[in-house]
């Protein structure tokens, strides 16, 4: 009896001991499991990165496309460019005060061939966005653009601007086109000849013209 208890105690002792020693490396391995490691950004597929960008104004996108070099190649696919809305305004802070069309400018220069479906809506009240506007609208001399939309949610507005400078922009864009089939302009100087360009360029495409508060247009040119 002595011998048989010895026995039971010894292999009780056993088991304890086992499962104290699997208890042990299950904890190693929980331990092990919750380590946490930093997700590898460069290494995301370029269709989400894509996906991403998209929804971010320019700034940011330009600001992301500087974490890795995957980041940087998804801010010049074309894809990318094809669809886009140019607001303007002009930072508060002075030293920051060109930035943004700058940095438009750079865009434009790469991409103009690229972009189809652009707006330039100008949302703060200072007449250098409007200007900045004009002068980046001057500048798609490569571009095949669908749509055009020019927005100024604010005053002063496109027309504040004087006239010849806003008219000689935006025909450059109604000659150079020549594939635009909507065109949406509010507040802004146009006038019955440049709307004369729009259709020698487009007639073929253009399909919607909506225009409002543009006082240099004439009945007759609407027609």
């Amino acid at each position: 009896m002595k011998r048989g208890r010895k026995t039971n105690e010894a292999n009780s002792n056993s088991s304890e001991d086992t499962t104290e020693k699997e208890s042990k490396r299950h904890k190693v391995v929980e331990k092990k499991t919750i380590v946490v490691q930093s997700p590898d950004w460069a290494n995301l597929l370029q269709d989400i990165i894509l996906q991403v960008f998209q929804y971010l104004p320019l700034l940011d996108r330009a600001h992301a496309s500087q974490v890795c070099r995957s980041w940087n190649q998804v801010f010049h696919m074309p894809d990318l460019w094809r669809c886009f809305e140019f607001e303007l305004n002009q930072p508060a802070t002075s030293n920051l005060r060109t930035t943004h069309p700058e940095l438009i400018k750079q865009i434009i220069k790469r991409h103009s061939n690229h972009l189809q479906y652009v707006s330039f809506k100008v949302v703060d009240s200072s007449k250098e966005s409007a200007e900045a506007a004009c002068d980046i609208l001057s500048q798609l001399v490569n571009c095949s653009l669908k749509t055009l939309g020019l927005i100024s949610t604010a005053r002063p507005s496109f027309m504040d601007l004087p006239k010849s400078h806003f008219i000689s922009a935006l025909t450059v864009v109604f000659v150079n086109s020549k594939s635009l089939s909507s065109l949406k302009i509010d507040d802004t100087p146009v006038d019955d000849p440049s709307l004369k360009v729009l259709v020698a360029n487009n007639s073929d495409t253009l399909k919607l013209l909506k225009m409002s508060s543009c006082p240099h247009v004439s009945p007759a040119g609407k027609l």
